[in-house]
């Protein structure tokens, strides 16, 4: 008998101690799931801020991973330093530095403190001009990785939204907030979870805000080309990439995005994406005879992250030589004027743009000076500037360039002279200008027919992520305005208000026994092919029938079957002729 009790006693305490140390394990793990940076550049405080014309110098640093995604060496990251080699000489290198395959490991309880890697350069400056005392440069510093947040809560699968038991239910449904980070730059901020209910079953979803809160941008997915992100001011702008969602809910994928890919712009720091159960889900584990109960949700975000850090570095000269005019000892970015040695940029602009000293080093050949143009930019600011005729080259000492100073907004782009909302530009001007238009592989966006358009903010976003509508390329006379295609764009508002008034889909409201198909706004086109929904359309069909059955199946760019059950992601047929059926 004794022997009994012992054996019960030894099973239990063996038991009580799996499960603590699983509990210890777990909460091991998540603490270090916390804060809002990833990989970070730290600086040696021995590098130098100033040093004299043709000395070798070096330069250190460390790159840390202070997050708790692992770096491995299947997808490591990369450190690319940009510098003017018109002050600066790389030792190592004829042209940029580059720094590949960096790997590091994050937080974790075997690296408390994430894990770190030193890193080195070594330069020379070069000789300045004649008229210069000394001059600034900067070393660019441009860190490009890929990263993930990883993020686990538990949710309540609620099904007695409509009908709520006499009885005491075990949990109910609630907002999650989460700005505190989860050891990563991008962050779910906040998860409001959505009951959908349906005849026998219930279907959950969760709208999934999701915020850049760390100091770097998201670059496009699975690249680490960074040459155009080297100027951006603004963490949230129309060349963002995208990030890419997962969710799973008790271990089963859940479908995100009205098409599926779980891909989202982070336009602002109230980007959501929805993340739904399929409808090929188990509905059995959803029926509303069930009990109320409390499961893990994970959701997973993943993209690539660009952390940009700089250094000033003054070169001095050893001896200043000032250059005698009456020897012709004016330099090559000079002219002279008066007596006086004049840089050409202020010459043409403003005293002789006519002279044929004016005229070498255009950008092409229909290009003028103009009274506005002064040595303001830098190299990078100018590359910009130069194919919109307001930058040129060579006029000005080498760290400076011959630039417009028009200050435009930042839903403008400056274009010959004028500063002009970025719809008009990209519709009508140039939209293959990827800087500003951004890449259409990327974005999806046709700007052919665009315009600003009397549309809603939340109307605009809804259609975003279509290609459909982009929000920041409209201000001024138009700041209330979005720009988006002009066919669509009324559609679209009706199409959003009709469901803030009445809670329903249009292709619900057409084909309701009391419209029928009597609505205007439920008219539609689809190939040519006209008709009007009525009692016999529906939100059944998928992709693929609209192009095989124009007649019945309506094109989504009008969003009949915008939110709602049945929808995001079914469009709009006749289901008489419905292939599923068929």
């Amino acid at each position: 008998m004794k022997n009994i009790i012992l054996m019960s006693t030894i099973i239990i305490l063996l038991s009580t101690t799996i499960l603590i140390t699983g509990c210890t394990q777990s909460s091991s793990t998540e603490k270090y799931k916390v804060g809002t940076d990833g990989l970070v550049i730290e600086f040696s405080k021995s590098n130098p801020t100033s040093i004299y014309e043709r000395e070798e110098f070096g330069t250190s640093l460390f790159i840390k991973n202070v997050g708790s995604y692992d770096i491995d060496k299947n997808n490591p990251a990369k450190l690319k330093v940009l510098y003017d080699n018109y002050r600066i000489t790389s030792k190592i290198s004829s042209g940029n530095v580059e720094v590949p395959d960096i790997v590091l490991a994050g937080k974790s309880q075997y690296f408390p403190a994430g894990s770190e890697s030193p890193v080195e350069f070594y330069f020379e400056s070069n000789s300045l001009t004649q008229l210069r005392e000394s001059a600034t440069t900067t070393i660019n510093y441009n860190l490009c990785y890929p990263y993930a947040t990883e993020f686990t809560t538990m949710t309540c699968i609620d099904t007695k939204t409509a009908n709520k038991a006499d009885v005491a239910v075990a949990c109910t449904s609630e907002v999650y907030n989460g700005g505190a980070g989860q050891g990563a730059p991008i962050v779910v901020t906040k998860i409001e979870p959505e009951i959908m209910l349906q005849e026998n079953y219930i279907m959950p979803q969760y709208k999934i805000y999701i915020e850049n809160m760390g100091g770097g941008y998201v670059t496009s997915q699975d690249t680490c080309d960074v040459a155009d992100i080297s100027t951006f001011t603004d963490k949230y702008n129309e060349f963002s990439g995208r990030v890419k969602v997962y969710a799973t809910l008790s271990g089963e994928k859940l479908d995100c995005g009205p098409d599926k890919s779980g891909l989202l712009r982070l336009v602002d720091s109230n980007s959501y994406i929805t993340c739904y159960l399929s409808k090929t889900a188990n509905q059995n584990k959803y029926s509303r005879t069930n009990k109320n109960y409390i499961s893990p949700l994970t959701i997973d975000v993943e993209y690539t992250y660009v952390t940009l850090e700089k250094q000033d570095i003054e070169i001095k000269r050893n001896d200043l030589v000032v250059p005698d005019v009456a020897q012709g000892l004016c330099l090559s970015y000079q002219v002279e004027y008066n007596g006086q040695c004049m840089d050409k940029c202020e010459y043409c602009s403003t005293k002789n743009p006519s002279d044929i000293i004016c005229q070498q080093n255009k950008p092409y050949p229909g290009f003028v000076f103009r009274d506005d143009f002064s040595c303001a930019c830098s190299l990078q600011q100018c590359d910009l500037k130069e194919s919109k005729g307001s930058c040129i080259k060579g006029y000005c000492n080498g760290d400076r360039y011959c630039c417009s100073t028009l200050d435009c907004d930042q839903w403008q782009v400056e274009y010959n002279g004028q500063c002009i909302d970025k719809c008009k530009y990209c519709a009508e001007i140039n939209s293959s200008d990827t800087q500003i238009c951004g890449d259409k592989a990327d974005n999806g966006i046709d700007f052919t027919g665009f315009t600003c358009e009397s549309i809603s903010e939340a109307t605009c976003k809804s259609y975003q992520p279509n290609g459909y509508c982009i929000t920041g390329f409209c201000g001024g006379e138009n700041k209330d305005k979005y720009c988006a295609n002009s066919q669509n764009a009324a559609k679209m508002q009706q199409v959003v208000d009709l469901y803030d008034q009445k809670g329903m889909n249009l292709c619900t409201y057409c084909s309701s026994k009391s419209v029928n198909g009597a609505d205007d706004i439920c008219k539609f086109t689809n190939n040519g092919i006209g008709g009007k929904i009525n009692s016999d359309f529906g939100c059944y069909c998928v992709e693929s029938d609209v192009k095989k059955f124009p007649g019945y199946a309506i094109d989504p760019e009008r969003g009949h079957c915008y939110v709602g059950p049945n929808g995001p992601y079914n469009y709009c047929c006749n289901t008489q002729y419905n292939p599923g059926n068929n």
